[in-house]
């Protein structure tokens, strides 16, 4: 199965306005973008009717950049289509805010973007338009974008969430999170109407990507959104994780990397399609969404001794003990060194085992794929050499 992870981050799919970024920022979000190029199997954005991710990422990457993302299938677009809105109440002539006009009215209403706006084409131009591209340019650019749009039923997936969000209130399932059932939802105040749609937002996001099976970045645990969650991979998990093997191998996390200019999305290009950037993104997905920062790092030794019995020796033992305390810096020059090299000599060479440590997270990778000269140290070596040159 391909690992899809949802992106939210380039401007919000609900502004009318275009946002104001610092170079920090904008730093910020193509470094999130290269790491989840390298990591996962395609990515899709999110995009309001506005499309500032699409003239984002024209503007600071170019056309022929975003345009090779998208027809190697990498990116793809998601027009944010459900709407939930609550009222604020009106304002006077004199500036001041009368709030009565909310209560007796349902605190949340769902609803959807137009016809026109959910056009993927329309939606495209809205970004283009900018550049002063030919005609030609144009159409040749939307013909191929298109093809990498999704557009969900926006008014069916508000609506759910709106009478989720609102029934959990009513059972006073949200009291943790600063809401409690005190009233009628109809009688809400302003500002818990503005937590109850912050927290609705929060349930149809997880409601989109438990439907199209994307990994996400979420960490609210609550009660409404329990089984949307424990559908959803972990994205954050998945992402924490390769930071940690690129530590324990002495190779800065993939955003600082490209922050510090060492790679660009040039080297996106020359990473993904090795086989060993395939494997490692197979590996890493299937097994850094469930393990913490130790385990991953001892399956990451145990995948590039391809031997089962590793921890179970000498070592192997001396090394977990290492990872237990912590020391994790350099442990992969370790292997690298004297251990490296067992991966192309007989296994059995190692000294005698010591004890059953149990560890087997991966035992339908090791031997197969050590035979067929697969692991994903291969794919951290092709990041050291495109960092080195």
């Amino acid at each position: 199965m391909k690992s899809e992870v949802f992106n939210n981050g380039i401007g919000s799919p609900y502004s009318f306005d275009y946002p104001t970024l610092t170079k920090e920022e904008e730093k910020e979000i193509l470094a999130t973008l290269f790491e989840q190029l390298l990591i996962f199997d395609s990515i899709t954005i999110s995009t309001g009717n506005l499309n500032f991710a699409l003239l984002f990422l024209l503007d600071k990457l170019g056309n022929n950049i975003v345009l090779r993302l998208i027809e190697s299938g990498y990116i793809k677009f998601m027009i944010w289509s459900p709407i939930l809105v609550t009222s604020g109440g009106l304002r006077l002539e004199n500036g001041l805010i009368d709030e009565s006009i909310v209560y007796g009215r349902p605190p949340i209403t769902a609803g959807t973007l137009t016809k026109e706006d959910l056009d993927p084409e329309k939606n495209i131009y809205n970004a283009i338009q900018h550049f002063g591209w030919t005609k030609e340019k144009i159409r040749n650019f939307t013909k191929k974008a298109t093809k990498n749009y999704v557009v969900p039923d926006g008014m069916a997936f508000a609506n759910d969430s709106a009478k989720l969000i609102i029934n959990a209130y009513e059972n006073n399932n949200l009291k943790q999170l600063g809401l409690p059932f005190e009233r009628d939802p109809n009688q809400l105040h302003i500002h818990e109407r503005q937590l109850l749609l912050e927290l609705g937002h929060k349930v149809l996001e997880t409601a989109i990507l438990s439907k199209y099976n994307y990994k996400g970045y979420q960490n609210e645990h609550f009660e409404i959104c329990k089984q949307n969650i424990n559908n959803i991979g972990n994205a954050l998990k998945i992402t924490d994780n390769v930071s940690e093997i690129l530590k324990i191998e002495n190779v800065p996390n993939l955003k600082l990397l490209y922050q510090n200019e060492n790679l660009d999305f040039e080297s996106v290009f020359k990473l993904r399609h090795l086989s060993s950037a395939k494997y490692f993104r197979k590996w890493i997905n299937e097994v850094g969404e469930n393990s913490n920062s130790y385990e991953i790092t001892s399956e990451y030794i145990n995948q590039i001794q391809g031997n089962t019995k590793f921890f179970q020796s000498t070592k192997g033992k001396f090394l977990k003990n290492l990872g237990l305390f912590g020391v994790t810096t350099g442990i992969g020059t370790i292997i690298g060194g004297q251990l490296g090299a067992i991966a192309g000599t007989a296994i059995g060479k190692l000294v005698e085992p010591a004890v059953d440590l149990g560890l087997g997270l991966l035992e339908t990778f090791w031997f197969d794929d050590l035979l067929n000269g697969k692991n994903p140290r291969m794919f951290i070596d092709a990041i050291k050499k495109e960092n080195s040159l």
